[in-house]
């Protein structure tokens, strides 16, 4: 049996010295995958589930519904106005932590950021709602009517958002896998 000289790595210096090298793409590799992991979870936060746009919209025009319904009942009817206003605004609240929630992973934001998000949808489904306000107004419609119906281009505005953005953050999952 040929004896190893004395300059040449054993057999198991070999394998020490390929060790770390090893361990160590090891380890990119692994927190790459984390990394990965975390990026998808967090783009899967951000989508909001099918059922938001329409339930917004509904939680949006049905107290103005109710509001138009009660104009001029007085007392019970205006009751009832103020009692189904205050649901719908507790109702896109609730809206608002459900879909977070649906998403299984919670990412808390500060209204800046969200505001930051929002910046061209939000300014744009504002806009649409005032126009069509003002049409409404032009064409004569009554306080009631042009009430629900910028409600309802209001709660169709978010809810398009919600179907962009939610084909947006797709796209970009798909493009992850």
């Amino acid at each position: 049996m040929p004896m190893p000289s004395p300059s040449s790595p054993s057999p198991s210096q070999e394998n020490e010295a390929e060790r770390p090298m090893a361990s160590a793409e090891y380890a990119a590799g692994a927190l790459s995958d984390v990394r990965l992991a975390q990026e998808r979870a967090g783009l899967r936060a951000q989508t909001t589930p099918a059922w938001y746009g329409p339930a917004a919209a509904v939680a949006l025009v049905v107290p103005s519904v109710v509001r138009a319904w009660s104009d001029g009942r007085g007392g019970a009817a205006t009751v009832v106005a103020l009692l189904v206003s205050l649901l719908g605004l507790g109702a896109v609240v609730a809206l608002a932590r459900a879909a977070r929630r649906g998403a299984g992973v919670l990412m808390a934001r500060s209204w800046s950021s969200r505001l930051w998000r929002s910046r061209v949808v939000l300014p744009v489904v504002l806009a649409a709602g005032a126009i069509t306000g003002i049409v409404c107004w032009v064409a004569g419609a009554d306080q009631a009517t042009t009430q629900i119906v910028v409600f309802g281009v209001w709660g169709l505005g978010a809810w398009g958002a919600c179907l962009v953005r939610n084909a947006a953050i797709q796209r970009a999952l798909r493009e992850l896998a």
